[in-house]
């Protein structure tokens, strides 16, 4: 018996080679097509509708279908270069750089699901015209489920141009141009999902902020993600005994929490106690000998903590020394002085917030000294404002001056102020001969007068 001979096995393999191609492109127009049919189905099924007869404000049709009109008109434009062109790389390079139109989509989503969720359950009107479109046998579909499909759509034409180019012979041209084509939507379709964790994130830590005691303290800040989150249990200091904390790290601090029910849920409201806060950059994480033992240092803070596995320990120490170095790398890059003050506990905590808010609202004047002098833990706060508040690359012995920056009198307290006082310089006002006090110009400081209650700056510690 003769063995197939080595043309007639080439022939084979391009013969199927094509054969999967063209099933491929096929593939491609039809899902096109099928989601063409989906977003006019939404287009004239819900948002003209809805337009015209004014059912909702704008500011909330916006929100929900401002988007839906342009990502039509920009796949009617794509389906018809891939009907009249052979060359399917070339049609989405021409419309690659409308794509941008998706991460948009995807980071107005979440947005647009809330305020629709919103929006059906206060505007009858509106409920019962979303439930009467959806029950028409032409649509027979939910309005969410329409919304959420321009977000599935990119990562489809990733996996489609993935599987043609896997279908298409390397020398071939349109090999370079899928090539290009396929990298510019890969672009695309990670920022989207970029896009779809930050909420995601966003929406955890809305869940953690709720489930704080007293919401106290107040995590939601720009900037801010949550990285970590978990149970461990921490070693008491005579190492005696070990309580169930529940730790949350973020990209900036890490706290720690009691809750308050043992055996319950932490997403109920106020289910968790902080007991800790610290900031991220003046901690350190490192292993101790034993299964899943390892030590958190912050300054004067020192936790030994126990996980169940010693992987997961290991897990936790690699995190949390990973986001204190590229706290460390973002912190290098900032132009402005990064501040450095020292640990302040729970019980200092409000009444410095309570001095900093005093010093924003009330009028200081020459004639009523006394009403602007503070007292001894009055100036302790104030001064220790200006201790350590230089940045790394400034010298604090420096005798050039710098521009303090005093606070706007607020808007709604009545009069203006006859003669304003920084702290800073009531500090100087009250003892100009002190040994002790520096002159101003050496360490102007600038304050944030209305700086929420919890700072990343310090710690505080209720065990």
């Amino acid at each position: 018996m003769t063995s197939p001979s080595p043309d007639r096995n080439m022939d084979e393999n391009k013969e199927r080679r094509l054969r999967l191609r063209k099933n491929v492109l096929d593939e491609i127009i039809s899902s096109e097509e099928s989601y063409i049919k989906q977003l006019d189905m939404l287009l004239n099924g819900f948002v003209r509708p809805v337009r015209d007869k004014n059912t909702i404000p704008k500011h909330s049709f916006s929100a929900i279908f401002g988007d839906i009109e342009p990502l039509y008109s920009l796949n009617i434009v794509l389906h018809d270069e891939l009907q009249k062109s052979e060359n399917v790389g070339s049609a989405f390079l021409k419309i690659a750089p409308y794509l941008k139109l998706y991460s948009t989509y995807a980071h107005d989503y979440e947005l647009a699901t809330r305020s629709l969720q919103a929006l059906r359950k206060s505007n009858k009107a509106f409920e019962a015209f979303v439930s009467q479109q959806e029950r028409l046998p032409h649509i027979s579909r939910k309005l969410e489920a329409l919304l959420i499909v321009p977000i599935q759509r990119v990562p489809r034409y990733r996996l489609l141009l993935t599987e043609l180019i896997a279908h298409t012979d390397q020398t071939e041209e349109e090999y370079t141009i899928l090539n290009a084509a396929l990298k510019q939507v890969e672009a695309v379709a990670h920022h989207i999902n970029e896009q779809i964790r930050e909420q995601e994130n966003v929406q955890r830590m809305i869940r953690i902020q709720r489930s704080l005691a007293q919401g106290n303290p107040k995590i939601i800040t720009p900037g801010r993600r949550l990285i970590k989150e978990g149970s461990l249990r921490k070693v008491s200091a005579d190492s005696e005994s070990a309580h169930h904390r529940y730790f949350i790290l973020f990209n900036d601090m890490l706290l720690y929490c009691r809750v308050r029910s043992p055996g319950s849920e932490i997403n109920h409201k106020g289910s968790l106690i902080c007991n800790c806060v610290l900031p991220l950059r003046h901690c350190k994480a490192e292993a101790v000998v034993g299964d899943g033992l390892f030590r958190v240092t912050c300054r004067d803070e020192c936790l030994l903590l126990c996980s169940d596995t010693a992987e997961e320990g290991k897990q936790w120490v690699e995190t949390i020394n990973a986001a204190v170095e590229q706290l460390e790398a973002n912190f290098r890059t900032l132009r402005k002085e990064s501040s450095s003050r020292r640990p302040i506990r729970k019980r200092q905590l409000h009444q410095k917030d309570s001095l900093m808010r005093k010093f924003h609202q009330k009028k200081l004047t020459l004639t009523d000294q006394n009403t602007c002098l503070p007292n001894a833990f009055e100036v302790q706060v104030l001064r220790s404002e200006n201790i350590d508040s230089h940045s790394p690359r400034q010298n604090p012995t420096s005798k050039s001056p710098r521009v303090i920056k005093l606070p706007k009198w607020p808007e709604s307290c009545s009069g203006s102020p006859s003669f304003t006082y920084s702290p800073r310089k009531l500090l100087a006002f009250m003892s100009p001969s002190s040994p002790n006090s520096s002159p101003v110009h050496e360490a102007p400081p600038v304050f944030n007068f209305c700086s929420p209650p919890i700072q990343t700056d310090f710690t505080f510690n209720t065990d």
